[in-house]
C-alpha cells in the first residue's frame, strides 16, 4: 500500500538568521518538501527512484540528497548535490541497482536532504505503477488480472486496488473498490449521486494549468455501472469527459453525459463480497498522444466516487502529491459527482508500460 507522504525535520535550517517558510503564495511550516515518484518498472529491473524536492523558502537551497531503500537494496549514487531556487522544484534521479519484488507492491524508501547542518527526512511507501503486456477479457471476472501489478491504497478504511495492462491495441484498467453498496448511474435521473471511477491519461508530466482558457492536455473517461449488480456481473457505461484539446473551462460546465458516451471502450462492472470491480479497455488509437511500447512512460491517475460511503478517493493523494498540487481543473465535473471541500489532486502521476511484472 502506498502511504501518504510525511516529513520529519531534524535540526533547523536558518537563512539569514530566520527560518524560511514560504511556499509559493502561501507559508509552509518547513522549508523543504520531498516526495518520491512511483517506480515505472519493477524494483528487480533497475528502476529510477525519482525524488522531487520543493524549496518552500525565500532563499535558494543547496545541499545533498540521499535515498535509502529496504534492507539489501543498492541505490546509486550514494548522494546527489542539488540546487533549488526559492519557490522552485527540482528532480533528483537515483538508480535502484539491486532491489527485490514484493508481492504487496509497497516499498519503503527514506529520503534525506542536508543543507547548512540540518537534515530533512521524508519517508514514503512507493509502489511500482506499471502495466504489463496482456490482453484481458473484459467480462466482469477479475481472474484475468492475476499477473497485473496492483497499486493499493486505503481511504476511510476502505481499500482500492488499481491494476493495468496494455497490448498493441488497447490500454486496460481494473479498479477494485471495497464499498458497502454500489449506487449505479441512471439515465432517467443523471444528477443523482452515483458511484463511478474517473480516469485521466496523458503524455505530459507537467502539472495541469490553473487557467480555464488553457487546453486540458489529457484524455479523461468516466465509467459507471449501468445496472445494479449487488452480486454478479452487469453492464457499464463509459463516457469521454475530455481530450487533450478540450478547454479546461469546458470541463467544469454542466454537460449531458449521454452526449459524451464513448462507444470505443469495452466496459463491465461486477460485484462480489462487497467489492465492486470496474473493468475498462480503451483503444490505443483513441489515445494517439500515448506512444505504446515496453519501457514507455506516461501519466495516469484515478478518482473513485463513493458518495454514500467513503466519499472521493484520490490516487494522487495516495501517490504522495503535495497539498499545493490540488487543482480543481485537473478533473472534469459531471452530473452525479459529489466533490469534497478541497479540490482533488492533479491527475498526472508517473505510470509505465512493461513486458511483465516478474
Amino acid at each position: 500500500m502506498q502511504t501518504p507522504a510525511h516529513r520529519i525535520v531534524l535540526g533547523s535550517w536558518l537563512v539569514g538568521g530566520m527560518l524560511a517558510v514560504v511556499a509559493g503564495p502561501a507559508w509552509s511550516a518547513e522549508p523543504i518538501a520531498m516526495r518520491v515518484n512511483s517506480f515505472t518498472v519493477a524494483p528487480a529491473h533497475t528502476p529510477l527512484a525519482v525524488i522531487m524536492v520543493q524549496n518552500t523558502s525565500r532563499e535558494p537551497f543547496k545541499g545533498k540528497v540521499r535515498v535509502r531503500g529496504p534492507e539489501g537494496w543498492l541505490i546509486a549514487p550514494a548522494e546527489l548535490e542539488l540546487s533549488v531556487p526559492a519557490g522552485g522544484t527540482r528532480r533528483a534521479a537515483f538508480t535502484v541497482q539491486r532491489g527485490m519484488i514484493l508481492e504487496a507492491n509497497s516499498y519503503p524508501l527514506e529520503v534525506s536532504a542536508t543543507a547548512g547542518g540540518a537534515t530533512f527526512v521524508h519517508k514514503q511507501n512507493v509502489v511500482c505503477a506499471s502495466a504489463p503486456y496482456f490482453r484481458p477479457r473484459i467480462d466482469g471476472n477479475p481472474d484475468d488480472w492475476k499477473d497485473a501489478i496492483p497499486a493499493t491504497f486505503v481511504t476511510a478504511g476502505k481499500k482500492t486496488v488499481i491494476s493495468t495492462y496494455w497490448n498493441r491495441r488497447k490500454f486496460a484498467v481494473l479498479v477494485a473498490v471495497e464499498e458497502d453498496n454500489l449506487v449505479p448511474w441512471r439515465a432517467e435521473s443523471p444528477r443523482e449521486p452515483c458511484d463511478a471511477i474517473q480516469l485521466a491519461i496523458s503524455a505530459e508530466d507537467a502539472p495541469t494549468s490553473t487557467s480555464p482558457e488553457e487546453a486540458a492536455g489529457r484524455y479523461e473517461f468516466l465509467v459507471v455501472a449501468a445496472g445494479s449488480p449487488q452480486e454478479g456481473r452487469g453492464k457499464a457505461r463509459c463516457f469521454q469527459l475530455a481530450n487533450p484539446t478540450t478547454k479546461l473551462a469546458e470541463t467544469q460546465k454542466p454537460r449531458d453525459l449521454a452526449a459524451l458516451a464513448f462507444g470505443g471502450a469495452e466496459a463491465m462492472v461486477s460485484r462480489k463480497d462487497k467489492v465492486t470491480y470496474y473493468e475498462c479497455a480503451i483503444p490505443l488509437k483513441s489515445l494517439d498522444q500515448i506512444k505504446a511500447g515496453e519501457g514507455r512512460e506516461f501519466c495516469f491517475s484515478v478518482l473513485v466516487h463513493d458518495p454514500d460511503g467513503s466519499g472521493l478517493r484520490d490516487w494522487g493523494r495516495a501517490a504522495g502529491l503535495w497539498p499545493s498540487q490540488r487543482n480543481r481543473l485537473a478533473w472534469s465535473d459531471w452530473p452525479g459527482a459529489r466533490w469534497g471541500k478541497e479540490p482533488p489532486f492533479d491527475n498526472k502521476t508517473a505510470w509505465g508500460l512493461c513486458s511483465s511484472k516478474y
